[in-house]
């Protein structure tokens, strides 16, 4: 009898030990070390921010150099938005060019005559108000928002856009909304700086 309670008690402890072991787990820890879950692609985090390039003396964060101009053939009165191109000055308004400046285009390293041009800043949050001009990049973007130049070559070479600020509602968002229903990143907006 006392063989027989022995061998029940051995066969209790091995079948728990048995239905235990062979339970589904949720994780696995070896050594200390978790092995991650394996998520679908569309949970993994979102790829790394990439690398901005060291700027320049005299460049802000958008590669913008102290002596750039945008420039444009017509003003942004009367219409949604302008493409704007950053140029050089090389020749001054005066009364004698009808207050039109020469500007040599970085872009296509032609030269172009017009009155139509604008020294430009990193917009403040103090700058992010209805109806303000911004200029923005348009060559980066994060789905529907325009996001700034991640390189210098891009920021030299690609469209920029120049539009009123329409909608200042999802900045908690990280974005604005301007005319011509363009999203932009509060970190891809400038300002014209007024001339004296």
């Amino acid at each position: 009898m006392r063989t027989l309670i022995i061998a029940l008690l051995i066969v209790c402890a091995a079948g728990t030990a048995q239905a235990g072991f062979m339970d589904a787990v949720d994780k696995l820890v070896t050594g200390s070390e978790q092995i991650r879950e394996q998520l679908p692609p569309s949970q993994e985090q979102p790829p790394a921010q990439p690398r901005h390039e060291t700027l320049a003396p005299g460049e802000d964060r958008h590669y913008i150099q102290a002596d750039d101009y945008f420039i444009s053939d017509k003003p942004l009165q009367g219409h949604e938005w302008i493409y704007v191109q950053l140029a050089k000055l090389t020749a001054a308004p005066s009364a004698a060019t009808k207050g039109e400046a020469e500007f040599f285009k970085v872009t296509d390293g032609n030269k172009l005559w017009t009155r139509y041009f604008w020294h430009s800043r990193l917009a403040t949050t103090a700058d992010i108000k209805l109806g303000a001009q911004v200029i923005m990049f348009e060559g980066n973007n994060r789905g529907d928002v325009y996001d700034a130049p991640a390189e210098k070559a891009a920021a030299r070479r690609d469209a920029w856009f120049m539009a009123r600020v329409t909608d200042v509602s999802d900045t908690y968002k990280g974005f604005i909304t301007v005319s011509g229903g363009y999203k932009a990143s509060l970190e891809n907006l400038r300002v014209p700086v007024v001339r004296k």
